[in-house]
């Protein structure tokens, strides 16, 4: 099977973590501390924290913002349930809004219509790579003075004209998991420009303590006892993981550079098979594209089902874009059923196919042949 994704590890991640292993620290320490200033000169912000995962990452972000029982925080529908389970950790709820049906990204006419009285945050999702109208958020959360929280998971070397994503919001949550364009298996970040919120959110990640891990184990220092002085958490990234991470975060221009190249490939395949609507294009910025996930029309040849299993079958892996939240059992056990049009035909109809740094050509070419063979073998009947 040609997979979904891979990451792109080789010889130099390889000897990083070698390193860490030989300096006997391999818990968050001096690499990670290092990794964060480079990803912050990255993203264009004064800090980053790094985290056990985005999901840890976006729960800080949301008890910093002050977010807790009985506030609401808006955010889109079509994105992965961690989004939204941030917000119910601290205790919130969640307000799921629709998207819009080209960009598949939030519709920010919908999250002005659901601000309300109790709306703490606004959380923009940049999904699968492709930037959100975060300008237009970032407005709104002036207008009513709201904090703004970027979900970027999926959008490290996604560009809004000539700024970074995650440049935008008080804060931003980015990942590192498998999947994405910088891994180390498992990881996030927050970045932010405010320091008193960045000091919050390095004490939020480790128990709640007074000060960083490298001030507590300075060598040649004796610093008084560390001080526990609000609730936290465990959500430290190892320097283990680190360490990959900061190879990989070198190599993040020219990762984003391969996968635009073959997401033309995939845009030029299949730009005469009706139906089938690739992801558009950015028109001022870059698309990362952490994942290529086309929609597959309700007047297409085939449903996105089978076009799937057809896939499969010749050996092409693919996954649905992401969920309808609002349609997932517990969101609904907790909030109802509620009618997302949009989201929910995305949610049915998106299609991820293969993308992945150092995909073979010959993969590449199989999986496009694959879906221009399956497309042409089922004629449209109307």
């Amino acid at each position: 099977m040609i997979p979904l994704a891979r990451p792109a590890f080789g010889p130099e991640e390889e000897a990083a973590v070698a390193e860490v292993l030989r300096s006997g620290w391999v818990a968050q320490g001096p690499t990670t501390a290092r990794f964060e200033k480079e990803f912050a000169a990255e993203v264009g912000t004064k800090h980053a924290v790094a985290t056990s995962s985005c999901t840890t990452a976006l729960h800080l972000a949301v008890i910093a913002a002050g977010v807790g029982p009985g506030d609401e925080v808006v955010l889109p529908s079509f994105t992965f349930p961690a989004t939204a389970n941030a917000v119910i950790y601290a205790g919130a709820t969640p307000v799921l809004v629709d998207v819009e049906r080209a960009s598949l990204n939030v519709d920010p006419d919908r999250v002005e219509e659901a601000i309300t009285e109790r709306t703490r945050a606004l959380l923009g999702v940049h999904l699968f790579g492709a930037p959100c109208a975060i300008e237009r958020l970032a407005s709104l959360a002036r207008e009513n003075g709201l904090f703004l929280i970027e979900d970027a998971a999926c959008a490290i070397g996604t560009r809004i004209g000539n700024r970074p994503a995650g440049s935008f919001g008080d804060v931003a949550c980015f990942s590192l998991h498998a999947r994405k364009v910088v891994t180390c298996g498992e990881g996030g970040l927050i970045v932010t420009d405010d320091d008193e919120l960045a000091d919050l959110l390095r004490s939020l990640r480790t128990h709640g303590v007074d000060r960083d891990a490298e001030v507590r184990h300075a060598k040649g220092a004796a610093p008084p006892a560390a001080r526990y002085v609000r609730l936290g958490y465990n959500y430290r990234l190892s320097d283990v993981q680190a360490a990959i991470a900061r190879i990989q975060l070198a190599r993040l221009g020219e990762f984003v550079e391969e996968r635009n190249r073959i997401a033309r490939r995939y845009d030029a395949a299949f730009a005469d098979l009706d139906g089938l609507r690739s992801p558009p294009a950015v028109e001022t910025g870059t698309h990362s594209y952490q994942s290529y996930v086309a929609v597959v029309e309700r007047e297409a040849p085939m449903e996105p089902d089978a076009l799937r299993a057809a896939l499969a079958a010749r050996g092409v892996s693919t996954r649905v874009g992401t969920y309808a939240v609002h349609r997932e059992p517990y969101f609904e056990s907790l909030f109802g059923e509620r009618s997302l049009p949009v989201t929910e035909e995305a949610a049915r109809r998106s299609i991820a196919l293969p993308m992945f740094n150092g995909m073979a050509e010959d993969d590449l070419e199989t999986a496009v042949r694959a879906v221009r063979e399956v497309w042409q073998k089922n004629p449209a009947t109307h």
